[in-house]
């Protein structure tokens, strides 16, 4: 049986979202810290005029991050079959000789 889903109350940048998830609080109050931090970030850096442009760009390097760990979790994985197909092969052998 699947918990049943609670709002979790979070701030980013002064404002309030109130999440509805089966997640913990912890984890997702720290989701939006990590995500206001990026937003900081890229604030300060920037010098933008507008609180959206840097809530955009903060979701576009955390976008580019999930995408780059994506892309490395398939090549690691991609190389793991392949060392499972070699490791089977060599079993197989090992076992008929």
């Amino acid at each position: 049986m699947t918990e049943p889903y609670k709002t979790t109350v979070v701030k980013i940048m002064g404002d309030e979202y109130p999440i509805k998830s089966d997640a913990d609080p912890d984890y997702l109050c720290g989701l939006a810290k990590y995500v206001e931090e990026k937003i900081l970030t890229i604030s300060s850096k920037n010098k933008l005029p507008s609180k959206i442009k840097s809530e955009v760009l903060a979701a576009i390097v955390i976008a580019d991050e999930f995408f780059s760990e994506k892309k490395k979790n398939a090549q690691i994985e991609e190389k793991l079959m392949e060392f499972t197909y070699l490791l089977e092969e060599n079993l197989s052998k090992k076992t008929v000789s």
